[in-house]
């Protein structure tokens, strides 16, 4: 856990770190908004209804107050995209135009087990067989029927190649012979879904004479792909790799790596139902546009679009499961902070067929400008189910709908918004808004009984983020002050200096925070806190400090003169904690690692309490009978006493007889 500086660091890490602004790569993922100095966003690491997140431009960090999530760029990109450090340096290296020097591994390291298959072995296999398959759709023979069907759609080059489309040959082991060809072990492929097992223990494709759709993560990596049928008598007529450590199909969008700029851009996003039907929007100019993997929205996806928008458009067929799906789309928003909105395409077209047609692109636009709010279509759509409804059957409807709604979490939508929801409601049937608020009293006192979360879960959910980690302790808050500013260390008088020292840290998180401070502090330009966290190896500490950094900030609004005095009152805090545990092995034994009181959160005074430990107990407590070391113990606890405002001649009792 201790980093021994001596040790000299590639500077790749640096100079990566140097050529990467925090706030546009996390504006690439997230939607930013300036707030003073800084950014704030939704953070993307827990169920946040409310920006908890800033981005601080000038350290270069990031650090959610909700759930305690910070660093630098390293720590962002690896806990957003579940990277490892070689792939994420990899990653910002390209994106920024530093070339770095050949990874050799550390003596004594030891390669990974070819038993186990880790996620680089998955993305390697991906890129791979993305390889492959764009190589067979260009391939005069093996890609003339697949081309035939691309071009049917209407597809141009330039969206053949910025999809990085491809084809599966029609055979069972085009992509197998030519892995076997390179010398690769099939296991990664396996994993990956690419290749499938006979139950005799042979090994064939898992995609054969398709179409093939590279699916790809927000920041354009294939993890996964899709195949759509050419032959019209080959079952199904879709087909997804399996999900895997890198594939998550409830939470993955198709087209997501190209739609991210527009969307932020334009605060709005639109939601088709096909591969074919995002690609012929983007190839229209809407780009803007993502689409589902076959299956139905989740709230996974509605929280990653949440990130970026602040609206969604709904976009389904005129038919009666497209309805059904805008209901069920409606649903998966309806709590969110999102407003939604449905869009009907005419009876019997697509998106890719109305885009092509005459004024394709103008009726496009029209008809998303023409989009229902999406609480107007399902009151509409449970308008409709109650038309020529006898009275009972039609109040049994509304009660299951109230329910419902309650179940979805209308509890948790906000004030404003519910309320018109209720008002609404009950013009819609005819009630009075009592009544309605009645049945809405009653259906969640169901919920609750049935273990559902209560109304106010939003809140309580949030409280629990930000109470789901220890309080700093007075030694954090000071080392805080210390990160935000670490010219600071100057002013301590030699005792306080000696405190804060890597020596006199209480456990060993807090002797790297502190020796990262005393390497900053020894430096005539120390840099912004995001590159001097590269030299903390552990991502938990690394938040840690961010957060105890950010805290002491927040705490004094900014202000270096008051900075100073939470410093010095922090330090102070800490003395007096220390003469209470006096008398362990050494002064911080007991300590806590984490947990305490905040800094000047109570009085923990160095009289009457802290004095009235006899000499028995800190005998017994040091284990030892010498008394010179006991005498050594009394003198370092009246030192200490004296340096907190405590009379210099208190002193422990003496040992009864």
């Amino acid at each position: 856990m201790a980093t021994d500086w001596s040790t000299s660091r590639n500077d790749d890490r640096q100079r990566v770190l140097d050529a990467t602004d925090i706030v546009e790569l996390i504006g690439e993922h997230l939607a930013l908004h300036a707030k003073g100095r800084e950014y704030v966003a939704v953070c993307p690491f827990h169920d946040d209804h409310k920006p908890s997140m800033s981005v601080v431009p000038h350290k270069q960090i990031f650090h959610c107050f909700s759930c305690g999530a910070g660093g630098n760029a390293y720590d962002f990109m690896m806990r957003f995209h579940g990277m490892d450090f070689r792939e994420t340096i990899q990653r910002l290296a390209d994106r920024s135009g530093v070339t770095l020097t050949p990874y050799k591994p550390q003596p004594g390291e030891q390669p990974a087990s070819d038993s186990s298959i880790s996620r680089d072995d998955i993305a390697r296999a991906n890129d791979f067989a993305l390889g492959f398959f764009r190589s067979i759709l260009s391939h005069q023979e093996h890609g003339l029927t697949a081309r035939q069907a691309v071009n049917k759609r209407g597809f141009t080059d330039e969206t053949i190649e910025g999809f990085m489309l491809g084809a599966a040959p029609d055979r069972w082991d085009g992509l197998l012979l030519t892995i076997q060809k390179q010398g690769l072990s099939t296991d990664a492929f396996l994993a990956a879904g690419l290749l499938k097992r006979r139950d005799n223990g042979g090994l064939y494709d898992a995609l054969r004479n398709r179409i093939v759709f590279p699916i790809l993560d927000q920041i354009g990596r294939p993890i996964a792909f899709g195949a759509r049928r050419i032959d019209e008598d080959d079952e199904p007529k879709y087909l997804n790799s399996p999900e895997n450590v890198l594939f998550d199909k409830s939470s993955t969008l198709f087209a997501l790596d190209k739609a991210v700029r527009p969307i932020q851009g334009e605060r709005r996003a639109i939601i088709v139902e096909g591969y074919t039907d995002a690609i012929a929007c983007h190839q229209a100019g809407v780009g803007n546009v993502v689409a589902t993997l076959g299956t139905a929205l989740t709230g996974k996806h509605a929280m990653a679009l949440g990130r970026l928008c602040d609206k969604v458009v709904l976009l389904f067929d005129a038919d009666t499961a497209g309805l059904k799906a805008a209901e069920r789309g409606v649903e998966v928003f309806f709590s969110s902070n999102i407003d939604v909105q449905i869009a009907v395409l005419p009876a019997g077209s697509d998106p890719a067929d109305l885009l092509e047609s005459e004024n394709g692109r103008d009726r496009f636009d029209a008809i998303i400008a023409d989009a229902e709010d999406a609480m107007a279509f399902r009151f509409r759509r449970l308008n409709e189910s109650l038309d020529g409804v006898g009275v009972s059957a039609r109040a049994k409807t509304v009660e299951r709908d109230i329910q419902r709604l309650v179940e979805l979490g209308l509890g948790a939508v906000a004030p404003i918004r519910r309320r018109l929801i209720i008002r609404n409601y009950a013009d819609l049937v005819g009630v009075d808004e009592p009544l309605v608020i009645s049945a809405i009293a009653t259906a969640q006192q169901s919920k609750d009984r049935r273990g559902f979360v209560s109304a106010n879960s939003g809140d309580d959910e949030q409280g629990g983020a930000s109470s789901g980690f220890a309080r700093l302790s007075q030694y954090q808050h000071a080392l805080g002050c210390l990160l935000a500013d670490p010219t600071l260390i100057h002013s301590l008088s030699t005792e306080d200096q000696r405190l804060i020292s890597p020596d006199s840290a209480p456990n060993a998180v807090d002797r790297v925070i502190a020796q990262v401070i005393e390497r900053r502090a020894s430096l005539d330009d120390p840099g912004a806190l995001g590159a001097a966290l590269d030299l903390i190896e552990d991502a938990a500490i690394r938040s840690l400090a961010v957060r105890a950094a950010s805290a002491a900030e927040n705490e004094v609004e900014h202000d270096r003169d008051k900075l100073n005095e939470h410093l010095l009152n922090s330090l102070l805090q800490w003395r007096r904690r220390e003469i209470r545990t006096l008398g362990g092995s050494t002064c911080a034994a007991s300590t806590p690692s984490m947990p305490g009181p905040a800094a000047g959160t109570g009085s923990e005074s160095g009289d009457g309490e802290s004095t009235d430990k006899t000499a028995t107990e800190l005998s017994a407590a040091t284990g030892t009978d010498d008394n010179s070391e006991f005498a050594n113990l009394i003198e370092a606890r009246r030192r200490i006493h004296q340096s907190t405002g405590g009379d210099p001649l208190a002193l422990p009792k003496p040992i009864s007889p």
